[in-house]
């Protein structure tokens, strides 16, 4: 276990600096992070099934910066599932259009151990579909991952809703499922899952034009989509970091970790 409490070391540094359960006391604010705790974004790339929206997470490191007092950097890395460099990075996204390959087991148990260390995923179903490739691939690797713990619709009081906007209806580029799933770990939710592609509604163009219409709801839709990406990330960074310890004893309980 040496190996892993040292990446649990590396990952709760990247966010450590975040000061949990104040972070969000003041209304509408959130804490500062210090110069050497910026945050930014690591895509989660497989062999097939994922995309690369880096000009999307740019977008809403910049949002965050510019609503928020949260520092971030608007820097996105491309790492595999079983890159130990992913512990350097407090938040993750796996954006998917088609089916997802096996993950390795080591893989597999590496991203168990991210996310019962502090670290946070968003899983983003970029089809935007009822029932596509992706999804099916996504819940098969839940399963995998989380055996015990199933992916859940979550309430329409989760924090995530409230974390910074008030946000009463989640969408992305399409506004089809209009609900966030998440798998629970403890008291939170270290894994949440969007059907309407909300990368979709952030991507940009080379020249800062939006990539994708929002459909039905247009540019009102696509600014609720934003304020939605920003309440994920602040219940991401906030979350977490209060809880990590207790994720981390109850795997240890369930017999995930050793």
């Amino acid at each position: 276990m040496s190996g892993a409490r040292l990446s649990r070391r590396a990952l709760l540094g990247g966010a450590g600096a975040f000061l949990g359960a104040a972070a969000l006391a003041a209304p509408r604010r959130a804490a500062a992070f210090g110069e050497g705790s910026r945050i930014d974004v690591a895509e989660l790339q497989l062999a097939s099934g994922t995309l690369s929206r880096p000009n999307a997470w740019t977008r809403l490191l910049l949002e965050t910066v510019q609503t928020t007092s949260v520092e971030c950097t608007p820097r996105v890395v491309q790492l595999a599932p079983d890159d130990p460099a992913l512990f350097s990075h407090p938040v993750a996204v796996l954006v998917g259009d088609g089916p997802l390959p096996a993950l390795s087991e080591r893989a597999r148990e590496q991203l168990v151990r991210y996310l019962s260390y502090g670290g946070f995923l968003l899983v983003d179903d970029a089809t935007g579909a009822a029932d596509s490739a992706f999804d099916r691939s996504v819940r098969s690797l839940l399963l995998q991952l989380f055996p015990t713990r199933a992916l859940g619709t979550l309430s329409a009081d989760h924090s995530v809703y409230r974390s910074f906007f008030l946000i009463r209806r989640p969408v992305g580029r399409v506004a089809t499922h209009q609900v966030l799933s998440g798998v629970p770990l403890g008291s939170m939710h270290p894994l949440l899952y969007s059907q309407d592609d909300l990368s979709g509604a952030l991507d940009r163009r080379a020249d800062g034009l939006d990539l994708a219409a929002c459909v039905p709801g247009g540019e009102a839709q696509r600014r609720e989509a934003i304020k939605l990406a920003i309440n994920v990330l602040l219940y991401a960074l906030t979350s977490n970091y209060k809880h990590d310890q207790a994720h981390v004893r109850r795997l240890m309980e369930e017999g995930r970790l050793e």
